[in-house]
């Protein structure tokens, strides 16, 4: 610490230590003002192995700024009146974010906090000398797994389209392929989503550190993107490879890991031995190192840096007292049962199951699945209803699936999307093809919030904010309807679009009785 008292206190220096000081109250004042938020990536990083580097993204900004402790000590901290602009965008993002229970809006938006938060007390030119390190922080949040199923499904692709090269016969459905020597599965692990996000995050500090042109910088970052997707592929590829030419003796269980991350090693080593190549020896030097006026100095720091800081934290912390004064608005309860409609223009109820599939719902306040037949047609449908959503209970959420991941029992053959007529609306729904050992079943699964319908989960994540911003009503159902396939070349869809225009005017009334629509005494007659 010697060494940078006595860069601050130079005269030749204009740096006023007192922002150090400031600059990191601001940042621990906003870690308690904004507590569950970052609560809940501190959470993501504990138990989740893709995003255990979040724990060392702080500490690396920490020494990229102490990097730059000779170039920041030549400048002069001003208040930036505009940076108000982009932090206040942050705050009602967030505020949008806590309001739809989306983790990552809230997450992404603090981080957006503090770094306008920051530029706003620092002004321009130390915002710009720190600039990368504050960038970096976003990386600390845990977003990517939304990428999931896009590379799973690439990973698929990228591995049966090298096996037919090769001269081996696969017969693919979905994410499952057969091979003579066995079967195999794209999950969750095999998507590369992990070695992805670590590319990426150590190609951003590579490029930072090794070249000063941004060209260079975007290019290796690029790289860092593209090449581990690539690599997850081949590394797939080998992984079936090696099982098959074994007779399923290798890379079938713990070496199957193992095989995974060696090779995914190497080519980090490879993709940063490439990157050495082009590197720039000299030192990094920042435009924003040069020397400001003596005269400019004395107006900027005549300014108190704690009423600058109280300024911005006033700004700041509006959000999470507004967002407390709506989440403490009284909880919906339910007036009536939720029951499964009654028989209805020949769909007649059936009391027995006639298969074992039903979605994976979790925290519903309320649900059914009903099957219902005609004319010897089967149809069953399931509704799940959540009366006002949280953190803990969502209607949109990564654990209410058609099938778990590894499920032994059935198994996702093919998803798409598919337009139906619900209540004169045409909406584009979910469509699953579900495989089970002796029955194969054709699902459309779609979401109710309110009394409007979307199968879009960024849609739906915001019409149940603008619920609880308008006090509006805001329960939302979980609704799939499904049905056998007994010819794979004409699916049923008639079948459930017919069922459909039946059932869904008493599915409505159900569901709006429950909140008490149509009832006295309902917050919403």
């Amino acid at each position: 610490m010697g060494d940078f008292k006595n860069l601050v206190s130079n005269k030749e220096k204009f740096f006023d230590k007192r922002y150090v000081f400031v600059a990191v109250a601001y940042c621990l004042v906003i870690t308690l003002v904004f507590y569950s938020t970052v609560e809940s990536m501190v959470a993501i990083w504990w138990r989740s192995e893709t995003f255990t580097h979040g724990f060392l993204i702080v500490p690396i900004v920490i020494w990229l700024v102490w990097e730059k402790r000779q170039a920041l000590a030549r400048l002069s901290p001003s208040f930036q009146y505009l940076a108000l602009i982009p932090l206040l965008l942050s705050g009602v993002i967030w505020l949008l974010g806590n309001v739809m229970d989306a983790a990552v809006v809230q997450q992404i938006a603090l981080i957006a906090v503090i770094v306008s938060g920051l530029w706003a007390i620092l002004g321009n030119q130390v915002a710009w000398a720190i600039a990368f390190p504050l960038a970096f922080l976003f990386l600390a949040v845990p977003v990517g797994e939304g990428l999931v199923p896009a590379l799973m499904e690439f990973t698929a692709d990228f591995t049966v389209g090298l096996l037919k090269l090769t001269g081996i016969p696969v017969y693919r459905e979905g994410l499952f392929f057969t091979l003579p020597s066995g079967n195999w599965s794209v999950v969750e692990g095999c998507s590369g989503v992990r070695y992805l996000i670590a590319s990426v995050t150590l190609g951003c500090l590579f490029a930072y550190l090794s070249y000063q042109s941004l060209l260079k910088r975007g290019l290796f970052i690029a790289a860092a993107f593209i090449v581990p997707i690539i690599a997850n592929g081949l590394r797939a590829y080998m992984i079936v490879m090696i099982g098959h030419l074994s007779s399923m003796k290798l890379a079938t269980g713990v070496d199957h890991l193992i095989y995974g991350w060696v090779f995914f090693g190497l080519v980090m080593f490879v993709l940063f031995a490439v990157g050495s190549i082009w590197r720039d020896r000299e030192s990094l030097v920042d435009s924003t190192s040069a020397q400001v006026g003596d005269e400019a100095v004395a107006l900027q720091t005549n300014v108190n840096p704690y009423l600058r800081a109280i300024v911005v934290l006033l700004f700041a912390c509006a959000w999470p007292i507004t967002a407390y004064l709506i989440q403490s608005q009284s909880i919906q309860t339910a007036f009536t049962a939720l029951k499964a409609p009654e028989s209805r223009e020949g769909w007649v109820l059936q009391d027995r199951e006639s298969w074992q599939w039903r979605p994976v719902v979790k925290g519903a306040d309320s649900e059914f699945h009903q099957f219902y037949s005609r004319d010897g047609i089967t149809v069953s449908i399931y509704a799940g209803q959540y009366l006002t959503q949280n953190q803990n209970k969502e209607l949109i959420n990564s654990q209410n699936v058609f099938v778990v991941q590894k499920s032994p029992d059935w198994r996702i053959v093919g998803r798409s999307k598919v337009a139906i007529n619900l209540e004169e609306e045409t909406v584009e729904v979910d469509q699953a093809r579900l495989k089970g050992s002796d029955t194969n079943l054709l699902a459309l699964r779609w979401y109710r919030l309110g009394d409007r319908y979307t199968a879009n989960p960024y849609i739906g994540k915001l019409l149940g904010g603008l619920a609880k911003l308008t006090f509006d009503r805001r329960d939302g159902t979980y609704i799939t309807v499904t049905t056998q396939i007994i010819d794979e070349a004409n699916l049923p869809f008639e079948v459930l679009q017919d069922f459909i225009n039946t059932m869904l005017p008493s599915l409505e009334a159900q569901l709006d009785r429950v909140v008490g629509i149509g009832l006295e005494g309902s917050e919403f007659e």
